[in-house]
């Protein structure tokens, strides 16, 4: 079974983030991933993820941020980081409780750190690790083959609230929704997409991206040709078939003889020729017409035929 273009990503922003992680920014990639997708089970605050990988990133930021009280289970198709809340600290927690993690600036000041217990270091998230370690945290995304929808799943209103703000904030206009007791950000728009991945750092992901969705651009004007094609092919027939209809009535009721000579021969080329279009019979004439020409001998056919009681658009 081939890997998902969402589980190709969160590798690929895995492995591009595992160079910028240090103690300085440790604490507040553990505190984002947390407030973002953390929940609490008695005295403890629990992540679950199917991604081991992230999973071996965020142990080595726990350990950077020298926070204890670290465990790790596995399940069936994933596992889960447990942290103890009475060991993680006062400080940690009562900026978890706030939501500072994720409504933070890009920095921080130092009189600012200072009053948060300097859990939010000088060198606070930027926005490349900001969009990453969110999406890693609790994001997801959609095969471009087949719909364009990037969204993230939160487990709490007030975290939504901050997230939305922060999103919004990097010129993002995410719609927002309720779905399985969760609360729903997502972005639809092919375009924003793309910028987040940009933002993100993930171009190797983006090159692809952006290919699948020129061929999705190209599939839609090619259809689009084809239906618009349909459309006239469809339009020709009808016509065509009107004009045979009035042709026959009036060679059944007065005759094609007593038609001047112009749409005599008008009448008969039709009836020799009923799959061609107007301008392609024209140009069938002896001497060639225009299409205009055509069509107006046509025309007149069609209205003898009526003024003989022929009824062109039967019910």
């Amino acid at each position: 079974m081939s890997v998902t273009f969402s589980k190709r990503l969160r590798a690929s922003l895995v492995e591009n983030s595992g160079a910028d992680l240090v103690a300085d920014n440790a604490p507040a990639i553990i505190g984002l991933v947390l407030a973002l997708a953390g929940r609490r089970e008695g005295d403890k605050i629990v992540f679950v993820s199917e991604q081991a990988e992230f999973l071996d990133y965020l142990e080595r930021a726990a350990s950077l941020a020298r926070l204890p009280g670290l465990k790790r289970k596995a399940f069936v198709t994933r596992e889960k980081l447990e942290f103890s809340i009475d060991e993680l600290g006062e400080s940690f927690m009562t900026a978890l409780t706030r939501g500072d993690f994720v409504s933070a600036g890009t920095s921080v000041s130092a009189s600012e750190a200072k009053a948060r217990g300097n859990i939010l270091p000088g060198a606070a998230l930027s926005r490349k690790h900001f969009l990453l370690h969110s999406f890693l945290a609790c994001g997801s995304i959609a095969d471009p083959n087949l719909q364009f929808s990037l969204e993230w799943q939160l487990p709490r209103e007030r975290e939504t609230i901050l997230f939305n703000n922060r999103l919004r904030s990097f010129g993002f206009e995410p719609g927002r929704t309720f779905r399985r007791s969760v609360h729903v950000l997502y972005i639809k728009k092919a375009e924003k997409i793309a910028d987040f991945l940009i933002m993100s750092g993930a171009n190797e992901m983006l090159l692809e991206y952006v290919n699948i969705r020129v061929q999705h651009d190209i599939s839609a004007s090619v259809n689009r040709l084809m239906n618009c094609d349909e459309a006239n092919t469809n339009r020709q027939v009808d016509t065509a078939t009107r004009q045979l209809a009035s042709i026959r009535y009036i060679a059944t009721t007065t005759g094609l003889g007593g038609l001047p000579e112009n749409l005599r021969l008008a009448a008969e080329k039709r009836l020799e020729l009923p799959e061609l279009s107007i301008k392609e019979l024209g140009e069938q004439m002896n001497p060639p017409i225009g299409k205009s020409g055509m069509n107006h001998r046509l025309r007149k056919l069609e209205e003898i035929a009526r003024e003989l009681g022929h009824d062109s658009d039967p019910e």
